[in-house]
Order: C-alpha cells, then sequence, then structure tokens
C-alpha cells in the first residue's frame, strides 16, 4: 500500500505549487510539480537508518533560481542539440540557443521550469503538461504525461507524449544521487552494462564515433569507483572535467532491462538502473557549486552527486548512425526509466 501526503510549498505565477510524498513500508519518495521533479528519495542503510539519497535544494526559491536541473523532468529534448538544428523529414528547424550557440536540456525554460497539472493515480502521482507549438522553437503541441509510481523497493517513471504534428521528444530525468547521503560520491562504485560509449568533441557534443570501453577508463562493465578515473589523462574525461559521456544500451529495443548499478560500501545502499532508452548519460557531478542551501545532509557541491540519465543519444540530429527521438503526428511515446533500491 502506498500512502500520499500532500503539501503547499508555494506559489509560481498563479499557479500553486505542492509537494507529494509517497511511501510504503520500504520507501519514501517526494515529488513537487514544478519541473515535475524528483525531491527526496530516502531509502534504509545497513543499519536500517532512513537515508536520502539524492541531492535537493532547502527552498522552492532555489529550484526556481537554479540551472543545475535537480532531479527535473528535462526536455522537451534533454542534453545538448549542435547549434540548435533538428531535422524533421526535409524542414531543418532551429531551437533556442541557451548554451552558446548549442541547445541544452530543453532551452532556456524547459519542463524543468514548468508548473505540471497533477492527479493522484494508484501507487503515485501522474503529472501532465501541454508544451504548445513552438515552445522554444519545438514544432506541434505536444501533450506530456509523467507518472511516478513506488512498487516494493522500486521507484518507476513512464513517459507519454502525443503531438499534433510531427515533432521530436526526447526526456529524462535528471536525479543527482548520492548513495552515502553525504560528502561526495568518489568512493561509490558504479557499473555500466554497455560495450561502447559516444566519443564527445571539447564542448561536450557527440561526434558520431561510437568507440569500444575496451582498455579505456570508460570502461565500466565491472563495478569501479567513480574516483578511480576521474583524474586522469584520458581525452574524453579532460573534456568534461570528469564523467559526461552517453553509453550505448545493450539490445536496447528488446524491451526494459538493467543499464546500470551502483552501491556504497559504507551505506550498504544499491541502486539499479532499468529502462528501454537507447543510451544513458553518466555524469559525475563535474560542475556543481555551492550556489544554493541543500535540504538534507549532502553539501551540494563538486561531484557530491552522479546522474545516470536514460535518454536517446545526444546530438543525434547531426550524425546519421544516431537514433532520432521523432515522434509522427497522433504517434504515442511511451518510454521508462525505473530506479530500484536494495
Amino acid at each position: 500500500m502506498v500512502d500520499i501526503l500532500i503539501n503547499k510549498l508555494g506559489v509560481v505565477g498563479n499557479k500553486e505549487i505542492f509537494s507529494f510524498t509517497m511511501q510504503n513500508s520500504q520507501i519514501s519518495v517526494e515529488l513537487t510539480n514544478y519541473g515535475a521533479s524528483v525531491l527526496s528519495i530516502r531509502v534504509p542503510d545497513k543499519t536500517g537508518k532512513m537515508t536520502d539519497i539524492v541531492l535537493g535544494y532547502k527552498n522552492l526559491e532555489d529550484y526556481i533560481k537554479s540551472d543545475k536541473f535537480l532531479g527535473a523532468t528535462v526536455g522537451r529534448i534533454a542534453n545538448r542539440i549542435e547549434d540548435g538544428l533538428v531535422k524533421i523529414g526535409d524542414e531543418i528547424i532551429q531551437l533556442s540557443q541557451n548554451e552558446g550557440s548549442n541547445h541544452i536540456h530543453g532551452g532556456f525554460s524547459g519542463l524543468n521550469k514548468k508548473v505540471w497539472d497533477f492527479k493522484q493515480i494508484d501507487n503515485g502521482i501522474e503529472f501532465s503538461y501541454l508544451s504548445p507549438n513552438g515552445e522554444e522553437g519545438y514544432p506541434g503541441n505536444l501533450q506530456i504525461k509523467v507518472t511516478y509510481t513506488i512498487e516494493d523497493f522500486s521507484l518507476k517513471i513512464n513517459y507519454k507524449a502525443q503531438s499534433d504534428n510531427d515533432t521530436v521528444f526526447n526526456p529524462t530525468n535528471h536525479t543527482y544521487f548520492n548513495l552515502d547521503g553525504k560528502g561526495d560520491v568518489l568512493e561509490q562504485y558504479v557499473k555500466i552494462n554497455s560495450d561502447y560509449y559516444t566519443e564527445n568533441d571539447e564542448n561536450s557534443l557527440p561526434n558520431g564515433k561510437i568507440c569500444s570501453v575496451e582498455n579505456t577508463p570508460m570502461d565500466f562493465r565491472n563495478f569501479k569507483k567513480i574516483g578511480d578515473d576521474i583524474e586522469c589523462d584520458f581525452e574524453q574525461i579532460k573534456f568534461g572535467k570528469g564523467f559526461d559521456n552517453n553509453w550505448v544500451v545493450k539490445d536496447y529495443d528488446s524491451g526494459i532491462k538493467s543499464v546500470a548499478q551502483a552501491y556504497s560500501e559504507e551505506s550498504g545502499i544499491k541502486l539499479e538502473v532499468l529502462t528501454d532508452f537507447p543510451g544513458l548519460q553518466f555524469y559525475s557531478g563535474n560542475y556543481l557549486d555551492i550556489e544554493f542551501e541543500s535540504r538534507n545532509d549532502i553539501k551540494i557541491d563538486k561531484r557530491c552527486g552522479f546522474c545516470l540519465e536514460c535518454q536517446y543519444f545526444p546530438n543525434s540530429f547531426k550524425h546519421d548512425n544516431f537514433l532520432k527521438p521523432i515522434i509522427k503526428a497522433g504517434e504515442i511515446f511511451d518510454k521508462n526509466i525505473i530506479y530500484k533500491f536494495n
């Protein structure tokens, strides 16, 4: 059984912002309709103590001001698009350019900055938002639903969308995890079930090359501490000032599967990520800073959290060999991310 508690956080414009705490006997997850975001995830550590394992700000105002996407639903397109250009059929479309000449995470005011409608459903909350034609340059009126449910030790996220015109859509969840609930993440372990990653240029844009992880610091096929290679001279790590690449999901089109795991020896908490997206971005929090006060014991600073963002490949419209997140008019987009704790 899942209990849901609702509290008012404030007002943005003329719209009320709420928090929703979903909990069962194993896990507690707090959400908000501002950005359809995850505010906290509490699970028991090896001693049974409930521990908040994600980064979060203390105040709603800080979420409004911040550009770090803590816990947010990101899109319409997550990650980077070179020059902000996408192509649908023969039409080239200019999206907003909010990172120099490039487009990142949905633009100047992406899904993370929207106030979503909501309703309570069995075991969770459904958020909905109508992204109008032309918003941040995106074509089509896109009706989006993001559903969060909890079951046993799992948080399940489902994305559904439908447009009245051909468009593009590649959402993700941008939760930063810290499985100790404090300090940095350098002693925590990550495993990524992938043999290949997409190579970046110096601007963290994939250049179209799909490279083997074999004999490189990008090899996470076995558990490895995040801090082991994070300061090495490997070009990809130097470009990102740490890990910030997309890994290729094996057999992505065969349904929901396990794509990554993480654990902490100190807390005993384990995380597994499952998805039916074709890519996974591993980001080691290289550009986090002490800008706002944390809501828990984790001081928000460089490398105090890591992201495992399920997605289509970044910069996919630049490269013919990358899948394109195109939705035809009337077609239903339906993708999933599951965070399973242990």
